[in-house]
């Protein structure tokens, strides 16, 4: 059966890295994820998110221009779990005009009422953008009742299968790289297996986000070097063996706030970029190994994402860009200089990345004492500038309306006729 269904959904994949074409110095942020806790800042209190904090980011993310997607970051936990994919859904709807991001769910019976909700907002019959792909297994190799249920249910709306695997080299996989990365593989296939039982026409992918246990500390480690290298042989192995590929989610670092130990772990993934691992950082905001969410972070990480952008969309060679004739009269000047230049004027803004956060100025002193708490402080008060001046756009109220009336059914089908009010 495994060989069967390897040779149905797998195929050639070509060890070629993906090399993005061109570049926007213009940015396009994405929020997405679901998130239990929101990190402060400045305090560094770490604190249960609740539905105030979902609001308050998706009115950041409205608000400020580089966001072209919103999503359901954090998860409300004075929410009732078993309606809160719904419930977080429709705030976002009345939140903003933007496209709203799926995120994870955890019960199958959410899958219907979110693909309704999706048809509502894009107009598309069978629209599955509220609801992630992906289905973790539980290593080793196990898989409960709810997340099958999970799993089914998303399948019967076509969604791509793209099992996920996590396993904890010297938890709950073996503490050398090679048995982890074992462990990993069976259950991407074990994943691969069941959907085309299902479902053998569906698009395959994978997920693999694999860590270490630090025997010190007795900690996941989802930022160690040994986590990327286990994950770099998972996504290399299924690519040469089963012409599949599949992602890694290097964004679940285990650093716990905002500053140099986040911006090394977030940068580590890139050693891997030439076998087809980490072209860029993933889960943007995201901290402690996918329990914290920080906009302050988010926004740091799209300054570092914007000039890995930069190197990774290359440059252009032609007669305008090798500027031959610009230099020829430069050079017949007494004090060559290009600054000047019509050439300058007309491409600086597209060739080169300007930063929003870092300092690029000239030392000063007193200035770059405690310059990084000062950047910081600086990106705080920006998304919460952008909060305090959030204008709600013009909605359709008809669709409110509409996604109001799946969300009651829905809600008294999960939680029953006596429900608490919201």
């Amino acid at each position: 059966l495994i060989r069967k269904a390897i040779a149905h959904v797998g195929g050639d994949a070509d060890e070629a890295v993906d090399i993005p074409a061109g570049w926007n110095p213009h940015r396009r942020l994405r929020m997405a994820g679901s998130y239990p806790h929101l990190l402060e800042w400045p305090s560094g209190r770490r604190r249960l998110a609740t539905r105030q904090d979902l609001l308050n980011m998706a009115k950041m993310a409205h608000q400020m221009e580089d966001f072209v997607g919103v999503g359901r970051v954090l998860i409300p936990t004075d929410i009732d779990p078993r309606i809160e994919p719904l419930w977080s859904n429709l705030l976002l709807a009345q939140t903003t005009d933007k496209p709203i991001l799926g995120g994870e769910i955890f019960a199958g019976r959410t899958v219907e009422p979110l693909v309704r909700m999706g048809e509502v907002l894009t107009g598309k019959a069978g629209d599955t953008s509220l609801i992630a792909d992906c289905d973790f297994f539980i290593s080793p190799l196990r898989f409960d009742f709810n997340q099958a249920e999970c799993f089914l249910e998303k399948r019967r709306f076509g969604i791509p299968n793209v099992p996920g695997t996590m396993p904890i080299s010297g938890m709950s996989a073996p503490v050398t790289p090679a048995g982890a990365s074992a462990v990993a593989v069976a259950e991407l296939i074990a994943g691969w297996v069941m959907g085309y039982v299902v479902d053998p026409e569906l698009p395959v992918g994978g997920i693999v986000a694999s860590g270490s246990l630090d025997m010190k500390t007795t900690a996941a480690c989802f930022g160690s070097p040994e986590a990327l290298l286990q994950d770099t042989t998972v996504v290399q192995v299924c690519r040469r063996l089963y012409g599949i590929r599949i992602s890694a989610a290097t964004g679940y670092v285990d650093c716990k706030r905002p500053g140099i130990e986040a911006t090394f772990q977030k940068m580590l993934p890139l050693a891997a970029a030439p076998f087809g691992v980490g072209g860029g950082l993933s889960s943007q905001g995201l901290l402690s190994a996918g329990q914290d969410y920080s906009p302050v972070q988010h926004l740091l990480d799209a300054e570092i994402q914007g000039a890995l952008q930069r190197f990774r969309g290359g440059f252009s060679v032609n007669r305008e860009t090798l500027a031959v004739d610009v230099v020829t009269e430069a050079l017949q000047k007494e004090s060559p200089n290009f600054l000047g230049t019509d050439h300058t004027r007309e491409h600086f803004r597209q060739e080169q990345w300007y930063p929003r956060w870092f300092d690029r100025t000239l030392w000063q002193g007193e200035v770059e004492t405690e310059s990084e708490e000062k950047l910081l402080r600086r990106i705080d008060e920006t998304w919460k500038d952008a909060v305090n001046h959030y204008e709600r756009p013009q909605i359709d109220p008809r669709k409110i309306q509409e996604l109001r009336k799946i969300f009651l059914h829905a809600e008294r089908s999960l939680l029953g006729e006596n429900i608490p009010p919201l």
